[in-house]
């Protein structure tokens, strides 16, 4: 043998130690690592037994009477003590594999004893990933009105036209616009003298007290026997004139309510209602003279001045109302879209009563407590989400509970 060969077979002695020594280290390894361990934990309890469906055994192994694989060979799985073998091992007990295999420790499971997470039911309420963002209206009992928009003129509901007993000409003006006057008190006085003759002035008197609203005419003015000197009214007992439509005839009658603003008082409303009817139509713009009584007084109020009135024709109380928007038409029928448990939106067809310029009453087809999709675009049967409200599977069933 020469030099050569002998080299050539300590090298391979020495390899073949190497290796041998390595897998020693990585089995010695395998063996106290806790990882493997818990791994060979888990088919040691599945010999033991099947677990039902949804449910996971405490400390999330079993241990049983079957055999356990484990390094080097089949070991059978022994119980933890105080544990018969085939039950159930408790949360956090641990068994031994035989031959000196190691340690088999038993899991944790991921919910309560004879429970999986998925068990509790909440999944099935919670929308979906691709769930439609929409907004949603719980149904209540509410309070609709059908309201036509006019405008009106605040004037005195007692007011005279002051006229003289005779023509002639102004000669003085006793009293001045917003003047307060009684009753035979002088407003003016005129002289009818005519060229070639000569009269004593005569005296214009008013014949109601309250306030001289209007002096149309000025000291020198000559006047007839139809001439109106001055307007007085009554500044306390104040009313709206309007004009309504023809075809609002059928629903007007004393009583009705409006709501009355003006540019005086902006984003006030005050309160009126119906006291006068015309029993005729006027022939040349087919309205309806109305008069409105303010509920109060109030001194800003002042006659001449312009009133926008909203006059509620209908209301229906104590019903279910829907914006306009959420109603669809679907094969010639009106429909809403609605958000049923598992939050999916199903259509409905339903029977409108009373609508307006933004809601309408639903007469049937929803009851209180359904949850109905006012914006969005879905279809039956869409997952959705209502916007800015990611409720749980709790919120979802306490809301619904509650509104039925």
């Amino acid at each position: 043998m020469n030099k050569g060969d002998v080299i050539a077979k300590v090298i391979v002695i020495v390899l073949i130690a190497v290796f041998l020594g390595i897998t020693a280290f990585n089995m010695l390894t395998l063996k106290t690592s806790p990882a493997v361990n818990a791994r060979a934990a888990a088919p040691a309890g599945a010999a033991g037994g099947t677990a039902s469906p949804g449910t996971v055994p405490a400390g999330g192994a079993q241990a049983g009477t079957g055999s356990a694989a484990a390094a080097g060979g089949t070991a059978p799985a022994r119980a933890a003590p105080g544990t018969a073998a085939g039950g159930n091992a408790p949360s956090g007990a641990a068994g031994t594999a035989a031959d000196g295999q190691g340690t088999a420790q038993a899991g944790t499971s991921g919910g309560r004893s004879g429970q999986s997470p998925a068990a509790t039911g909440s999944a099935a309420v919670r929308p979906a990933a691709n769930a439609i963002t929409v907004s949603a209206k719980t149904m209540q009992s509410e309070t609709i009105r059908q309201i036509v928009k006019l405008n009106g003129d605040v004037t005195s509901r007692s007011e005279v036209n002051v006229v003289p007993d005779t023509s002639g000409k102004i000669t003085r003006m006793v009293k001045n616009l917003g003047d307060t006057v009684r009753q035979g008190e002088i407003i003016a006085y005129i002289d009818p003298s005519r060229a070639g003759q000569s009269y004593s002035e005569n005296s214009v008197t008013s014949p109601v007290a309250g306030t001289i609203t209007s002096l149309p005419v000025t000291t020198g003015s000559t006047v007839s026997a139809a001439t109106v000197i001055a307007v007085i009214g009554s500044l306390d007992n104040l009313k709206i004139t309007i004009y309504v439509a023809e075809k609002y005839s059928s629903y007007l009658r004393k009583g009705l309510p409006a709501i009355v603003s003006f540019t005086s008082a902006p984003g006030e409303e005050f309160a009126a209602s119906v006291s006068a009817i015309s029993p005729v139509v006027n022939s040349k713009n087919r309205t309806i003279e109305t008069t409105l009584s303010l509920n109060r007084n109030d001194a800003r109020i002042k006659q001449g001045m312009f009133a926008s009135v909203h006059l509620v024709i209908r209301e229906e109380t104590r019903t279910l109302v829907i914006p306009r928007a959420a109603i669809k038409d679907y094969n010639g029928d009106s429909t809403v879209y609605i958000i049923d448990e598992n939050s999916v939106a199903r259509r409905v067809p339903v029977t409108l009563g009373l609508t307006n310029d933004s809601d309408a009453q639903i007469i049937a087809g929803l009851k209180a407590g359904d949850r109905v999709i006012t914006a969005g675009s879905v279809t039956d049967g869409s997952p959705v989400r209502i916007a800015q409200a990611d409720l749980s599977a709790a919120d979802i069933s306490t809301n619904t509970n509650q509104g039925r």
